[in-house]
């Protein structure tokens, strides 16, 4: 059942770990609050920290169908939720047997039998078992059972609004990704390869611009995106502004979804490349011109639009939005 973990930990070295419970998708501030108390706990008590997660996302093993749901690939998720602090995580394969597992079987199996905590760090919205049956109310009830001690987490509340990953992907939805920073504690990106394009930003409007090819589910609203892009092959902190287009073309009767970035003062060939690029903010809805003239002047005020925000407000959102 336990697929993989970070260090390799034997079932001796989860013996009365500290573990919480999640999807974490997105690794968001809710998660990470959760993240940093299970880590708190831990260190009061001299114990490992632990994170269990699944894969694949139940939401996706039920509805294997929906392609634009998850907020970030599996492996983006794991590598936030070590950067976090937590060098154990354990990832428990969701299949239909696990699906079926009654909560008190999932408190034996799982809980006591298979990791043993002596604390377990939940959300106030935690559920587990067959058809989500069990609640916090019941693991506290078997926490007594079988030796473990829950602490319930009380929902982190931004201006308000409670931080949630369904949150988060309405905003993306509406292309409103300055709010969902907000709410993720980093600008949305994506990461993916620079492919070969129709070279028509080059050749017919003289604005070179970067195709990427990605595996990301969930794109912000089609649209223009004042960006910024790094290259893996780069320092993290090299970072490079940019303009990006998510959609389809629609002035060249495009009709496959397109990424496409235009980097700002750059002119090296970055063809197969890997690049993160993050959305800072939507500058305009994706437009139909009628001629490539009158695109091109759009795409060089749409430039002037994103110097101006990338230099005016990076970063200014006071909650800790890492840039």
């Amino acid at each position: 059942m336990i697929v993989s973990d970070t260090a390799g930990a034997s079932s001796k070295k989860l013996d009365g770990c500290v573990l919480t419970i999640g999807n974490f998708d997105g690794v968001h501030l809710g998660h990470r609050y959760i993240l940093d108390q299970t880590l708190a706990k831990a260190r009061i008590l001299g114990a490992t920290p632990v994170v269990m997660t699944f894969e694949p996302h139940p939401f996706k093993f039920f509805n294997p169908h929906e392609v634009h749901y998850l907020l970030l690939p599996f492996e983006e998720k794991y590598d936030l939720i070590r950067k976090a602090g937590i060098e154990t995580i354990v990832v428990t394969e969701f299949t239909r047997d696990f699906a079926k597992m009654s909560p008190h079987e999932y408190a034996r199996r799982i809980l006591k039998e298979l990791i043993n905590p002596s604390t377990v760090v939940v959300g106030n919205n935690f559920t587990f078992g067959r058809m989500a049956s069990g609640d916090v109310s019941l693991l506290k009830s078997f926490g007594k059972e079988y030796g473990y001690n829950v602490v319930v987490a009380d929902p982190l509340v931004i201006e308000g609004k409670v931080v949630s990953s369904s949150r988060i992907r309405q905003h993306l939805r509406y292309g409103q990704v300055r709010e969902a920073a907000g709410f993720l504690g980093y600008f949305p990106y994506i990461r993916g390869v620079v492919v070969t394009g129709t070279h028509r930003g080059t050749n017919v409007l003289g604005i070179p611009t970067a195709n990427i090819e990605t595996g990301w589910e969930l794109l912000p609203q089609n649209g223009v995106y004042a960006v910024r892009a790094s290259l893996d092959e780069e320092d993290d902190r090299e970072q490079h502004n940019g303009v990006a287009d998510i959609g389809l073309n629609p002035t060249f009767g495009g009709h496959e979804l397109k990424i496409e970035v235009h980097l700002l003062d750059f002119n090296r060939d970055i063809v197969g490349k890997r690049i993160k690029v993050s959305f800072i903010e939507k500058i305009r809805d994706e437009i139909r011109f009628f001629t490539a003239d009158e695109l091109k002047q759009q795409i060089l005020g749409d430039i002037n639009v994103a110097r101006h925000i990338l230099a005016e407000r990076v970063g200014v959102t006071g909650r800790g939005v890492e840039v």
